[in-house]
């Protein structure tokens, strides 16, 4: 039996699969950037990143799939700068999320964290869990804000059991229709 993290990474990655199996030139393709602020609820400490910090800012980079019907697919590489998690160096996020929704959505998602040159311990974390409620505007025909708030987890179950002593993330995106 495999571990439940990666039971959920996979029923992921096949629900998007079988999901974005839309034709090609109905669906709408968005790339962007933004910010995230993240707030803790209390100290986080993760094994491999060691006691993360309080609070801070993120940059984003940003690409969405939206294929025709309910379902949306985002790909995010997160940045921290120097001194997240008491680290001397930068490290990378990249996540994967299904959103449901289109105005007002919601969804759940997996990342890790990237850590070049630990000399601490692995160069990547284990998988966290994200689950998001956002709220997309159209600005222009091709320009679209998101807003949205993250709640954070090392435990897939804690997605759906309310907020614990993880972290929670405000972020803003501006994306622009590619295709």
């Amino acid at each position: 039996m495999l571990p439940k993290s990666v039971q959920a990474v996979a029923g992921l990655l096949l629900l998007s699969l079988a999901l974005g199996a839309a034709p090609a030139q109905a669906a709408k393709h968005y790339l962007g950037g933004g910010v995230r602020y993240f707030k803790t609820l209390d100290d986080v400490e993760i094994d491999e990143v060691g006691k993360i910090d309080t609070d801070g800012n993120s940059l984003i980079l940003s690409y969405q799939a939206d294929p025709v019907g309910l379902f949306k697919f985002e790909l995010d590489l997160e940045y921290f700068a120097d001194g997240f998690g008491d680290l001397t160096g930068d490290v990378l996020s990249p996540q994967f999320l299904v959103l449901v929704g289109s105005t007002l959505y919601g969804g759940v998602g997996a990342g890790i964290y990237y850590i070049p040159d630990n000399l601490v311990g692995d160069d990547t974390s284990d998988v966290f869990y994200v689950g998001r409620l956002g709220l997309q505007l159209t600005v222009l025909p091709r320009l679209h804000i998101d807003l949205n708030a993250n709640y954070q987890t090392d435990v897939f179950d804690k997605l759906f059991d309310g907020a614990g002593s993880d972290s929670i993330t405000l972020g803003a995106m501006a994306r622009v229709r590619i295709k």
